[in-house]
């Protein structure tokens, strides 16, 4: 049988290495949840979240970066440029900005004070930056463009104008987020590549443009959910999804896919029935926020599964982020679950396609991992989990990391059988986690 295997850049194993993340969502259309449908699409911006109407009181970027850390992540990823087009650093291509607020006392800058906090905290910093929608510029990619318009390009230079202050004045970014992706530019929309090659060569890019080395893709949905096999390769070279539109294969992947395009799992803080769909606040929605034992399980059901977890974090009309007890509770929650294993073995040798893990005793187990190494790309394509000799799971891909519940589980010998694979394979580690008391 012919296998493709695509190769990870050093980027994208390192970004893998990370695991969980978060999305920053400090929208201006939050201000204004009297006006209906998708007015913050429009220039009705302009008057609606004038600058000068915008107070936040408490707004602390190192407070949201707290609580980040608090929850596990390991990155961030601010929304530096959303729907409406509002600015959260001192941009020079208009005054729809942060920095027209008096906030600091006018001329303040988020980003700034959101880079400085993830150096504080050691979390890795990224922008998010809308391209298809710009409310200050009357920009809505849901109607149909003349991309080559003289109005669209104009759009198109300030776009380019824009990410250049973001990828310039703020040092080496992890990630650069683009939401619903890019129009490439032989079809009229921004060229970017030569600029994302020229200042932010190392970072990861979210549904970037398909020349950039280092492009992630979305998992096709919004619900912490990664396919059972999440394949890190995919024959989708060009990736443009904006969420509103659920796609199963996009996160599926393909195992002889041309590209490394490994998926990013993104999902809010707060439940679908939430304020913008969950990322966005509003007062007296407490209860839509996701429990911790919630987030638990779309750790597993993503990360578990050979993708990276995006959690979104809602920001306040007042500026700060109220759902920190959420967070910090999901952090003890994921040390008490993933903290120590109950048995392991590192880089083990396989004999006649199998690595065994053997315990003391019987006792309940609540999760089993296993990393596969992926340094050469994914070879792993078919395996089966034995526990005592009886099968008790199934699967395809493992990749980065593949985690199966146990639910309680008790047996002294795990026999993980690798059936099926692209040449020869590694595990990079195993290892069974107990039940955790609480």
């Amino acid at each position: 049988m012919n296998y493709h295997v695509a190769r990870p850049t050093d980027k994208l194993l390192a970004w893998q290495e990370l695991e969980l993340g978060v999305l920053i969502h400090y929208c201006m259309e939050i201000y204004r949840p009297d006006l209906p449908g998708a007015w913050y699409k429009t220039d009705l911006v302009r008057e609606a979240l004038a600058p000068r109407t915008i107070h936040p009181k408490k707004l602390d970027p190192a407070q949201w970066v707290r609580s980040a850390y608090e929850l596990g992540a390991k990155y961030a990823v601010l929304v530096a440029n959303h729907c409406t087009g509002f600015s959260l650093w001192d941009t020079k291509v208009n005054d729809f900005s942060i920095a027209h607020t008096d906030w600091r006392g006018g001329g303040g800058d988020i980003c700034r004070e959101f880079i400085k906090a993830c150096r504080e905290y050691g979390l890795r910093p990224g922008f998010y930056y809308s391209t298809g929608c710009n409310g200050y510029y009357n920009i809505d990619d849901g109607k149909n463009w003349d991309y080559r318009s003289d109005e669209y390009q104009a759009y198109v230079k300030n776009v380019e104008a824009q990410v250049t202050e973001l990828w310039t004045q703020y040092g080496e970014l992890f990630e650069v987020w683009f939401d619903g992706g890019i129009i490439p530019p032989e079809k009229g929309g921004p060229d970017l590549t030569p600029l994302l090659k020229k200042f932010q060569p190392n970072a990861v890019c979210f549904q970037g443009p398909r020349d950039f080395p280092h492009d992630l893709r979305w998992v096709g949905n919004e619900d912490g959910l990664a396919p059972a096999d999440c394949w890190a390769t995919t024959n989708a070279g060009e990736a443009r999804f904006d969420g509103t539109v659920p796609n199963e294969q996009a996160g599926v992947g393909d195992p002889d896919g041309k590209y490394y395009r490994p998926a990013e799992t993104d999902m809010p803080n707060r439940d679908h029935g939430a304020f913008g769909g969950g990322w966005a606040w509003r007062a007296g929605e407490e209860s839509h926020v996701f429990t911790p034992e919630y987030l638990l399980d779309c750790y597993v059901r993503s990360v578990g599964r050979n993708s990276n977890l995006l959690v979104g974090m809602a920001i306040s009309t007042d500026g700060d982020f109220q759902d920190e007890e959420q967070f910090r509770a999901f952090g003890k929650l994921l040390k008490e679950t993933f903290g120590t294993p109950a048995a392991q073995r590192i880089a083990p040798t396989p004999e006649n396609g199998t690595v065994t893990l053997e315990l003391d005793g019987a006792m309940p187990m609540a999760f089993l991992s296993v990393r596969e190494e992926i340094t050469a790309g994914q070879h792993i394509r078919s395996f089966r989990v034995l526990a005592d000799g009886r099968e008790i799971a199934a699967g395809h891909c493992v990749g980065h990391r593949r985690i199966i519940p146990l639910k309680g589980l008790s047996f002294r010998k795990l026999d993980f059988l690798v059936e099926e694979a692209a040449g020869d394979w590694a595990i990079r580690d195993i290892a069974v986690y107990a039940q955790a008391a609480h």
